[in-house]
């Protein structure tokens, strides 16, 4: 745990990591049917789901699942090492630093359960439905999590910066 820390405190790692998340950002974005991906959605219903899926043709469905495991899966990976970095960064080895690895598992789930959704189409169950879903609604709460906690480790920062604290053996009179 030490040498992963070690090795994503460094700038230049953390710096390679987020390149690399911004263009895995733009290869998803022109990959993925934006409209329609579940991925995306927060909080979607069964009929919502299956009105998406079902205004894809077989290839986009066919592509669309490729892009999950082609691009998505190793993305989730990438960007929860970057997160990963970033929150130790701002709060040391608080537990709130392994809260990307929770959306990456999540996210996986997520990905499992829109690949079967894919492949039984037309006839996709409600309740695996429901449950990507929920995997998906998850993920998006967890990822504004973790940006608002890099957004109140980072105003912490500067504020500490701009208002040292000072212990009493350090105050002169």
């Amino acid at each position: 745990m030490n040498k992963l820390l070690n090795l994503l405190g460094k700038g230049s790692i953390l710096l390679s990591l987020f390149l690399a998340t911004l263009l895995f950002n733009f290869l998803l974005s022109n990959f993925m049917p934006k409209d329609y991906a579940l991925d995306l959605k927060f909080a979607y219903t069964y009929w919502e789901a299956i009105q998406s899926i079902s205004a894809m043709d077989l290839e986009t469905r066919n592509l669309y699942k490729l892009g999950i495991w082609m691009l998505d899966f190793p993305y989730l990976f990438i960007y929860s090492l970057f997160l990963f970095g970033v929150l130790h960064k701002l709060f040391g080895k608080r537990p709130i630093i392994f809260l990307p690895f929770l959306i990456a598992g999540i996210d996986l789930l997520e990905n499992i359960s829109v690949t079967a959704i894919l492949n039984s189409f037309p006839t996709s169950s409600h309740l695996l439905v429901l449950l990507a879903s929920f995997f998906t609604t998850c993920k998006w709460v967890l990822v504004g999590g973790a940006l608002l906690s890099i957004l109140i480790g980072v105003i912490k920062f500067f504020v500490a910066k701009k208002y040292p604290v000072h212990s009493k053996s350090e105050v002169k009179v």
